[in-house]
């Protein structure tokens, strides 16, 4: 790791204690390191970015569950905060254009950036429907430019105000993807293909949040789709050398054990190993429900908020195979991200995901070649392929037990389209929802935080702000939902009601204005 940590704190009180080196405490903690706030991070985790870190076997150097990004061209969210940080230059982020083939019995989609050739790839396929896909693209663009607009944290008048200012927004809050696709589109085999990225948010249309698969396509289309150089470690280690260039500290194998409270405010927190830390403030990037149950207790907390929080749902967890190989991946029309599909049923392949069904006609799940857009990952004349789908955390009574017979079970699904890779694999090795579970402590191995349903993105989730004064929370538990581009948001949205800045642009504005050593101007929300 190119970054320096520590494994005890310098201090005995900080402005900012983050709990959990995700991406969104990451991106909330160096953007008030930046602010001139003393800021301490503690990660339980050998290394920061959460599900963004790395891990090596041989001279091969995997990620663990990110494959890309939108954001990264200049002028795009990620690029703007690696600016303001004055770090953009630590990340080397390669442009994937076509950014996914969706592979189905029948068919093949190499979808292109941009909104007009996205369109076009797939009426070349269904000729007929231009009009009603336009349609439905011109409802996603308004959709993306008013929540952009949008206050991250708004107040009674601006949700009066959104049914002028904000129509789209609010006509299509409780709408689902198959909803919209379906007022829009009369081809089912249309409306299968344009939603082939459902499993990057792990619902199938019927149940999954129009207003969130907006956000994630468009900041696909517009701000471009990114791998990042070196695997997306590095976007995480860029993340903590801001946090140090300002002042601020990571300990890495420590945990929290307790966040302390007083009087209904957080006067700081209790270290695994008995140490306590002072501080009027404390970012919680890590699982909710161990949040406010372990680290907080019930008691302190309103009913009113337990209920919400015990009402919840997690999302899926995930099942993914890492494979090194020999095989020629680019001759045999592999791409960098591929989505395979057994049938065009997707509610079909979400249930077969709930049974464990990945041998059966309509499994699905997503085939990654990093190698293809980095060479650099794995030895010459070898490529890594990574492997994943979706399942709940409960599907086996043992992971140990089920592990290697699930695996045969996808690599013989794996085997059926690239013939000879079993044969050709050098090394192969899998994680399950309790491995998720076991490293990020995620309830049942949740990968996207809540699920995105229209009821659990956005204000549906839990607030940045909680009832303890003094506690936040970050990340894909808190608004605006899951994903690596939503964490980032989620990240930024914190520090910003923090430094209590009206928007964003203002923010970024004063911060990049700043020099190192100088003291915030901005008032403390704690």
């Amino acid at each position: 790791m190119s970054v320096n940590v520590r494994r005890e704190s310098s201090l005995e009180a900080y402005d900012v204690v983050v709990i959990g080196s995700g991406i969104g405490g990451l991106s909330a903690a160096s953007l008030l390191s930046r602010a001139g706030k003393k800021v301490l991070v503690v990660e339980r985790h050998d290394r920061p970015g959460g599900y963004a870190h790395s891990f090596r076997r041989g001279y091969c150097n995997f990620d663990a569950a990110v494959h890309l990004v939108g954001g990264c061209s200049e002028g795009g969210l990620i690029d703007s905060l690696l600016r303001v940080l004055a770090v953009r230059d630590r990340c080397e982020f390669v442009r994937t254009n076509p950014f996914y083939k969706a592979v189905f019995p029948d068919c093949v989609l190499e979808a292109p950036l941009g909104r007009e050739e996205f369109i076009d790839a797939h009426i070349r396929l269904f000729p007929q429907q231009r009009k009603n896909l336009e349609k439905l693209m011109e409802i996603t663009e308004k959709i993306n430019a008013e929540m952009r607009e949008f206050p991250s944290e708004p107040n009674l008048l601006d949700f009066a105000r959104a049914i002028k200012s904000s129509p789209t927004l609010v006509r299509y809050s409780g709408a689902t993807l198959e909803d919209v696709m379906d007022r829009c589109i009369d081809d089912p085999r249309l409306k299968s293909l344009f939603s082939s990225l459902w499993p990057y948010l792990g619902l199938p249309p019927s149940r999954l949040s129009f207003l969130y698969w907006s956000a994630m396509l468009s900041s696909y289309l517009n701000e471009g789709a990114f791998y990042c150089k070196g695997t997306f470690q590095n976007f995480a280690n860029a993340l903590v050398s801001a946090l140090q260039k300002y002042g601020g500290e990571l300990l890495l194998h420590t945990r929290v054990e307790r966040i302390l409270v007083k009087d209904g405010k957080v006067v700081g927190v209790k270290l695994e190993n008995g140490e306590e830390i002072r501080t009027a403030t404390v970012i919680s990037n890590v699982d909710a429900t161990q949040t406010f149950v372990e680290m907080i207790g019930e008691k302190k907390l309103p009913g009113s908020y337990m209920r919400k929080l015990r009402n919840m749902k997690p999302s899926l967890s995930a099942f993914v195979m890492f494979l090194v190989t020999d095989l020629d991946m680019a001759q045999r029309g592999a791409g960098h991200e591929m989505f395979y599909y057994s049938s065009w049923d997707h509610e079909q392949a979400y249930r077969s995901a709930l049974d464990g069904e990945i041998s059966s006609a309509s499994t699905a799940y997503v085939l990654n070649v990093p190698t293809l857009t980095d060479p650099s990952l794995a030895p010459k004349g070898q490529h890594l392929v990574t492997v994943t789908t979706l399942v709940p955390y409960h599907l086996a009574m043992s992971w140990r037990d089920e592990k290697i017979l699930f695996g045969e079970k996808l690599m013989q699904n794996i085997e059926s389209k690239f013939p000879g890779l079993k044969s050709h694999t050098l090394m192969m090795e899998g994680a399950t929802p309790r491995t998720m579970e076991r490293y990020t402590l995620n309830l049942t191995g949740s990968i996207y935080g809540w699920e995105v349903t229209p009821a659990q993105v956005g204000r549906g989730r839990l607030q940045h702000r909680t009832p303890i004064k003094g506690l936040y929370l970050s990340g894909h538990w808190t608004q605006p939902g899951g994903g690596i581009y939503g964490v980032v948001i989620s990240g930024i949205q914190t520090a910003q009601t923090l430094l209590r800045f009206k928007s964003l642009q203002n923010m970024f504005e004063e911060l990049a204005g700043r020099t190192i050593g100088e003291e915030s101007t901005v008032a403390d929300a704690a």
